[in-house]
């Protein structure tokens, strides 16, 4: 496993390109590692799932309230090693481990190996 983000320039992801398709709509790609920014951490996915919102999310019944900007890499439940924390961030340090349910409003991404 990398020490750093710096150790590996990209990853696997899952993601859709627009509404609707279900399952079959998901495609397998290889983008950046996100680098850390100042009030962020980056974690190394161990392990994620998909939340019934991620259904209704992807359908698109819930557009006017989150509209997403696309390609779209979806699942808001994840857990994981921080391996790497922004200089604003007191809370978290290189190889703690954490679980989390994250923010919809937010839009994060997490069915890919790195997340910030």
């Amino acid at each position: 496993m990398p020490s750093s983000s710096t150790d590996v320039k990209t990853m696997r992801a899952v993601r859709y390109g627009g509404y609707g398709g279900g399952a079959a709509a998901l495609k397998h790609v290889e983008v950046p590692v996100p680098s850390t920014k100042k009030d962020k951490i980056l974690l190394k996915l161990e392990a994620a799932s998909i939340n019934p919102v991620d259904c209704k999310i992807q359908k698109g019944n819930l557009w006017p309230f989150m509209p997403l900007k696309f390609p779209f890499i979806p699942v808001c439940d994840v857990a994981g090693e921080v391996i790497e924390v922004g200089s604003a961030v007191k809370n978290f340090k290189p190889g703690d481990k954490v679980v989390s349910m994250l923010l919809f409003m937010v839009f994060l991404t997490t069915n890919l190996q790195f997340f910030l």
